[in-house]
């Protein structure tokens, strides 16, 4: 399959998933020497997040259930984890209902663009939308898609750790992800493999790599 032409994508973060939060930003910062910044609570999802920029504009977003709030079917399988892990991954792009059309073209299902907010700690409410892809096998490989509105983005007012140096993708149908990755034309490495999803970044204390295998991603849709 070829694309008809190439959306103006660029990757907006990856998730990493972990257990406790405290702890997860703690061994970020041990291994790094960057302490992630307290991004703040998603109300209703159950989860409550920290930030670090990447030099380009991405950003990592470590996520884990909150302990103020009720377990979710978001939060639950987090609190199961062994250590961190990356679950999903983001492209920003304007125009999300025009970008879903061509997924659409393309084979994929998107689910509905939908208006999400939060407020981080002492800062301003910052606002966006999303939508995802669902209905496929590829879990967390396939990535979501989100406008941040007029909102500033995260990595305005995250620290830095270092120049992302390497996206990786492995899938048992990487043709798919391939066609996926040209239509948003982003810097991404997809090869056939056992799935997995896979960053690497530079820090002050030397190069970081994350992975997942079999990445789960959001559930934004059935």
């Amino acid at each position: 399959m070829t694309t008809k032409h190439a959306f103006h994508g660029e990757i907006d973060h990856f998730v990493l998933a972990a257990p406790n939060l405290d702890r997860a930003c703690a061994e970020f910062e041990r291994a790094t020497g960057v302490a992630p910044i307290a991004g703040g609570a998603h109300p209703g999802r159950g989860t409550h997040n920290a930030l670090v920029a990447f030099d380009d504009s991405a950003y990592l977003e470590i996520i884990a259930p909150d302990p103020a709030q009720a377990v979710t079917g978001m939060s639950a399988p987090m609190a199961k984890l062994a250590a961190p892990t990356l679950m999903h991954w983001a492209i920003r792009s304007r125009g999300l209902e025009a970008l879903a059309g061509r997924l659409r073209e393309m084979g994929w299902t998107p689910t509905p663009v939908n208006r999400m907010s939060r407020t981080p700690p002492g800062g301003t409410r910052l606002e966006w939308e999303l939508f995802g892809l669902h209905r496929h096998h590829f879990g967390g490989l396939a990535p979501f898609f989100i406008d941040w509105l007029n909102s500033p983005r995260p990595p305005s007012t995250s620290p830095r750790v270092g120049a992302l140096t390497q996206v990786e993708l492995s899938a048992d149908d990487p043709v798919a992800i391939r066609n996926l990755v040209a239509l948003l034309g982003v810097a991404v490495k997809v090869s056939a493999g056992s799935p997995g999803l896979a960053i690497s970044f530079a820090s002050p204390r030397g190069e970081i790599r994350f992975e997942g295998a079999n990445p789960r991603g959001f559930t934004l849709g059935d």
